[in-house]
């Protein structure tokens, strides 16, 4: 799934059920296939992988001469995605199936892409196309950053964490030109969470861990600290810098208990770290080629010892939420 215009164009069919495979995974749970049958879920992923493809297609979009198949796909969505799930008359609202939140929700969703999708086609840039997506984007993180804040100041007792907690406190964002300096550099697309944050955190400083995945419950928890832009661009020259797949290190029955929603690699060059543990061979990364399973985006982890690659969290969103409600569960924020 890596986003080049070949594979934005095979997520966008699997996202209007219009793939040659209709029985892929990636189809039967796309943005319409999860209306039909609907399960009672809309899934908020398909919106954010929608809105990577048209970042992926919008140099296509801009073109005099339109690719037919890429119109017809982005229209079948907002036509059929509004059909089904806004109308009264629509199978969704007409028999119950629905709820007026999630009316609401699909609508504002709609509206999102069909906005992105008419500003590129009348070569009005990527910047307009997508601030109101930027928008909803950041309005729903928020939430959990001003949570993380207050977790923070309520769990940093010792005067040595103080002091990375002040300074993490005074650390500037990434703008606009880093994040996409950096996205040009490994020729990718940044999910829209993870550059969010990173427009308010360009990292957390060393040894300051802030996420905290796993279960405070039964203290398996993981302290990380995010690197910086630098930090991961640098790491990057080192660690899944290639490709090498589990099968060359371990049995046919081993590699199986890899999560479905993860490619069957070891090291991955479209796997990058971006979160670490102080003296520890564990790293959070963005998948940016996930399994037909996968979501693009979502939160994978690198174990040393033996080494592995265990699933996470659907988004960095939920990386968040999952950390901040681990983070609530501890007493205090220790090295």
């Amino acid at each position: 799934m890596n986003i080049d215009i070949s594979n934005a164009i095979q997520l966008l069919k699997c996202h209007a059920y219009a793939h040659d495979d209709e029985q892929l995974s990636k189809a039967e749970n796309g943005f319409l296939g999860s209306l039909r049958p609907f399960q009672g879920e809309l899934k908020e992923a398909n919106l954010h992988e929608m809105m990577v493809v048209i970042r992926a297609l919008a140099a296509k979009l801009g073109e005099p001469a339109l690719d037919r198949e890429i119109i017809a796909c982005l229209w079948t969505i907002c036509k059929l995605g509004r059909a089904w799930a806004v109308e009264p008359e629509g199978m969704l609202r007409s028999n119950g199936l629905i709820t007026d939140e999630q009316v609401e929700r699909m609508e504002q969703w709609l509206d999102l892409i069909s906005y992105a999708v008419m500003i590129l086609l009348d070569n009005g840039g990527e910047e307009e196309a997508f601030w109101g997506y930027r928008e909803y984007v950041s309005e729903q993180l928020e939430p959990l950053i001003a949570e993380l804040d207050h977790l923070l100041q309520e769990k940093v007792v010792e005067d040595e964490i103080q002091e990375l907690h002040d300074e993490y406190k005074e650390r500037a964002g990434a703008n606009e030109e880093r994040l996409a300096a950096f996205e040009r550099k490994f020729d990718v697309l940044l999910p829209e969470d993870f550059r969010s944050f990173y427009r308010r955190k360009d990292g957390s400083g060393y040894a300051f861990h802030i996420l905290y995945p796993g279960d405070a419950e039964t203290e398996e928890c993981v302290p990380y600290y995010l690197m910086s832009l630098d930090e991961m661009e640098k790491t990057k020259g080192y660690f899944c810098e290639r490709d090498e797949l589990l099968a060359q290190y371990y049995s046919e029955e081993e590699v199986r208990e890899l999560a479905p929603e993860i490619k069957p690699y070891l090291f991955y060059r479209k796997w990058f770290p971006f979160a670490t543990m102080a003296g520890g061979s564990l790293y959070l990364m963005l998948d940016l080629d996930p399994s037909d399973q996968g979501t693009y985006g979502q939160i994978i982890s690198y174990v040393h010892d033996p080494d592995f690659v265990y699933y996470v969290a659907g988004s960095f969103t939920d990386l968040l939420r999952e950390s901040n409600l681990n983070l609530s569960l501890m007493d205090e924020i220790e090295y």
